[in-house]
């Protein structure tokens, strides 16, 4: 198509311009439309998923039913061969198909869930089918997390972690702990179920641990957003140059994901928006979002909106670390009574028992002494710190 050949002359154009030769061009190009294939391949599959995941009542009973097509996607449709593929490869050094790989490969396999769907992926495909309900909030969670992986494969390699920790287990209880087989598989069993637990609860861990991550970076995001918009740069590049500075680690994540939708699928903008917004972990993020589409929907000034969101933002953010900071000196006055006072007192108590002699619940006034002072005390300095490093927002 002239729209595709004109596109291909211009990148590879971009490249010459840069100083690559004209065959070191062609080549990164070919790589780069061979990556965004499987990209797309990959895409499919995920949607394909998805949609017999949520509706398993169409997708897998017999009978007839539409299926989305993958046959029609060929390396053909890029305009190249296999041959051409080969030769593309080979004419690059090793170190210049690195450097390409790094940059346009997105999703690389997961050899460990490789190995889980060659095991286990009929148990996983059965288990959609008739528990459905129960693996719904799974699948809502795994779409927002972003693991690079697709959601079957990922349930696929909860199953068999649980299967191979009640494998290990046994053995490993029945001969250094227990030696009794009942109480092995007991255990095991409880071990496996606690690895399922785990498993399915951890991308609900990584939402959050996001979640907290993306609003703190997002008041600083939009004041770069609205310090861009004010040269009157078009939405598409604010995001992009956004993209390029990788001064916003969690954020940076969402952003692809949008470029991505705009760049290799093909969708306008605030379409591309609508659909990052419905997948975010963050509320924060999702309210920037729809609030950018109603406003370039409407005809509004996208600077303003962005520069009045940036003021909000930066007041909210300062207004949260005020009151940590207050939080935090109650925190410490807390502190003060219970780990500095209360064990003085404690002690004082137990030396003035200790002269008059008795026991304390059987217990003597050293031996308590004893307890407290390299036990109890440094538990509870632990838990302390531990406390205050769950609650304090990201830096």
């Amino acid at each position: 198509m002239p729209s595709t050949i004109k596109k291909r002359t211009t990148k590879i154009l971009e490249l010459i311009d840069k100083g690559i030769t004209l065959n070191k061009a062609k080549n990164r190009h070919k790589l780069e439309l061979v990556n965004l294939y499987n990209k797309i391949l990959e895409e499919v599959s995920q949607i394909e998923f998805e949609l017999t995941s949520a509706y398993p009542e169409v997708f897998m009973t017999p009978g007839p039913r539409e299926k989305l097509n993958l046959k029609g996607i060929s390396l053909k449709n890029l305009g190249l061969s296999r041959e051409e593929l080969k030769r593309a490869i080979s004419g690059l050094k090793k170190e210049e198909r690195k450097e390409i790989e790094k940059e346009y490969v997105l999703y690389k396999p997961n050899p460990f869930a490789e190995i889980a769907n060659r095991f286990v992926e009929p148990l996983t495909l059965f288990l959609l089918r008739r528990f459905s309900k129960f693996f719904k909030p799974l699948l809502k969670s795994l779409r927002v997390v972003n693991l690079n992986m697709l959601s079957r494969s990922y349930i696929s390699l909860i199953l068999f972690s649980t299967m191979l920790a009640f494998i290990l287990l046994i053995p490993f209880l029945y001969f250094f702990v227990f030696h009794s087989i009942v109480k092995a598989l007991l255990f095991a069993f409880l071990g496996s179920c606690v690895t399922f637990v785990v498993g399915y609860f951890y991308p609900n861990s990584i939402i959050s641990s996001r979640k907290k991550k993306i609003k703190n970076e997002l008041p600083f995001a939009i004041i770069h957003m609205a310090a861009i918009s004010g040269s009157g740069i078009t939405p598409v590049n604010i995001f992009d140059m956004l993209v390029r500075s990788k001064e916003y680690r969690e954020l940076d994540k969402e952003l692809k994901k949008l470029m991505n939708y705009i760049n290799i699928f093909g969708y306008n903008l605030t379409t591309a928006m609508k659909a990052v917004a419905s997948t975010t972990p963050s509320d924060e993020f999702r309210e920037l979002l729809n609030g950018m589409i109603s406003t370039i929907e409407s005809g509004g000034n996208l600077k303003d909106y962005l520069r009045q969101k940036a003021e909000d933002a930066l007041s909210s953010y300062k207004l949260e670390r005020k009151k940590y900071l207050e939080t935090l000196a109650t925190y410490s006055d807390i502190y003060t009574a219970v780990m500095i006072a209360a064990p003085l007192l404690f002690v004082t108590t137990l030396a003035i028992i200790n002269v008059i002699g008795g026991n304390l619940a059987g217990l003597s006034a050293t031996t308590i002494a004893m307890i407290g002072t390299f036990g109890v005390i440094p538990l509870l300095n632990i838990g302390y710190i531990i406390f205050l490093t769950l609650t304090q927002p990201e830096l």
